[in-house]
């Protein structure tokens, strides 16, 4: 066996990179349990007395003005106190979802590293539990590990309960939960092979190109009416937490202003006692090493804490600033937003704002909703007005409302419709977005 001597060009995150990857995706309550964590562990890392609260800054302020946080020279985290009461910030449910299914993949038995594929993976799923808007190779890339690793690590996710979650589409979705099931191999095969004519209702095609009888078709019918399309939906098991709101957006003098929630965050600082014995000198050798290598860890996290700080704030602002019409109220949707878009006004990576963004909560003066409510595509209109997919969605949910219950609208009928109201739209992306909102095909719609 001859050995061969090769070039390859990997990309490692740093230490402060993978450390500050790990803090951003962490909502409030889950970030003060990882800074209890990391003073638990790191004699050089400890809170100050004071308090935390909530901080503030205004859209649009002026250039010259300091940064809202600053460290000082001991590595001490600060926050200038805001002008907002903490009691007025609203608590309400939570569907603690995605924390138990982190869990789950945990206790399945995957070592460090796939465990992190596994934080990033649950980490950008959607609000139904799609793996949808980060390829599985954007995820391996991000985390410098082989595209195959990351593969198995998402398999081993798509084992977990709910049968379904973590897939990257609605066939896939559904073939995990017959797969699960243990379903008939027909069935499965059906969605396998003729997924498109299945959900387009062309059972004929279906029937002769599987060679399966009435009974089988009908059969299969029921079998696939009964699977669930948004498997992270509906669990009300998960329900035990309060949503604490990460972000708070509250209106002074016509003003917006965006203000980071750190009730309960504690303040850090490096241990001033270990210090003064690194300063004097006389250690011994394994000591000294023990203790520097604590300070710069410790040194990391307090600066990772600050950058996610930074980070949070400026995406906010950014979102506040595209969205300014739906927050006054003059859109009942938000303007089409991508990530790109907000990555361009911050200066950060795309994938920071992902991780940022994910499970992460901003209170209006209006309600409380997720980061990534903000965030939809462009819907093409011919007279050029901007549209949401979400204004798409909700015109695609009216028609199918008001349509014939006994005669449902085929997907090409749908499309006509669409396009009558201004949207250039092809039928197959009709059908995208009616599985989307979990609205099923004109044949299960239909009604005797």
């Amino acid at each position: 066996m001859k050995q061969r001597l090769t070039q390859q060009q990997i990309q490692k995150l740093a230490p402060l990179q993978l450390m500050l990857a790990r803090l951003s995706q962490l909502s409030q309550t889950d970030l003060e349990k990882a800074i209890l964590a990391e003073i638990e562990k790191n004699p050089l890392l400890e809170m100050e007395e004071e308090q935390a609260y909530v901080s503030e800054d205004a859209l649009g302020k002026d250039e010259g003005q300091d940064q809202i946080w600053n460290a000082d020279e001991s590595g001490t985290s600060r926050t200038p106190r805001g002008g907002f009461d903490v009691m007025d910030i609203t608590q309400a449910e939570e569907l603690d979802f995605f924390e138990r299914l982190l869990k789950q993949a945990k206790e399945s038995g995957l070592n460090e590293e796939e465990i992190m594929i596994a934080e990033e993976i649950i980490g950008s799923l959607d609000e139904n539990g799609f793996l949808t808007g980060t390829p599985i190779e954007n995820i391996a890339y991000k985390l410098s590990v082989d595209f195959s690793k990351a593969e198995k690590v998402l398999k081993q996710i798509q084992t977990l309960g709910p049968a379904g979650v973590a897939a990257r589409d609605l066939q896939e979705c559904m073939l995990i939960q017959l797969k699960a099931n243990y379903e008939e191999p027909f069935v499965i095969e059906i969605v396998e092979k003729c997924f498109d004519a299945y959900m387009d209702g062309e059972l004929e095609q279906v029937c002769n190109e599987l060679e399966l009888s009435d009974d089988d078709i009908e059969y299969a019918e029921k079998v696939i009416s009964k699977l669930n399309p948004k498997p992270a939906a509906g669990h009300a098991d998960f329900m035990k937490n309060s949503i604490i709101p990460d972000v708070i957006l509250r209106k002074k003098n016509g003003k917006f202003y965006v203000a980071l929630n750190e009730t309960g965050i504690p303040a850090l600082r490096l241990s001033a006692t270990y210090l003064k014995m690194l300063d004097k000198g006389g250690l011994e050798k394994d000591a000294k090493r023990y203790l520097n290598s604590h300070k710069q860890a410790a040194e990391w996290f307090i600066s990772a804490i600050e950058q996610r700080k930074q980070s949070m704030i400026a995406i906010a602002q950014s979102i506040v600033q595209r969205q300014h019409d739906f927050f006054e109220r003059k859109r009942e949707h938000p303007l089409p937003m991508i990530m790109k878009d907000v990555a361009e006004d911050t200066g950060l990576d795309i994938s920071t704002v992902s991780r940022v963004v994910n499970g992460k909560y901003m209170q209006t003066p209006d309600n409380i909703y997720e980061l990534r409510f903000f965030f939809s595509e462009k819907a093409e209109r011919r007279d050029g007005t901007k549209a949401s997919t979400r204004d798409l969605e909700q015109d695609l949910a009216e028609i199918i409302e008001n349509e014939n219950k006994t005669k449902p609208l085929s997907d090409e009928a749908l499309q006509i419709a669409l396009t009558e109201k201004g949207y250039n739209i092809a039928r197959r992306t009709v059908a995208k977005y009616r599985e989307k909102i979990g609205i099923p095909g004109s044949r299960e719609r239909r009604k005797t």
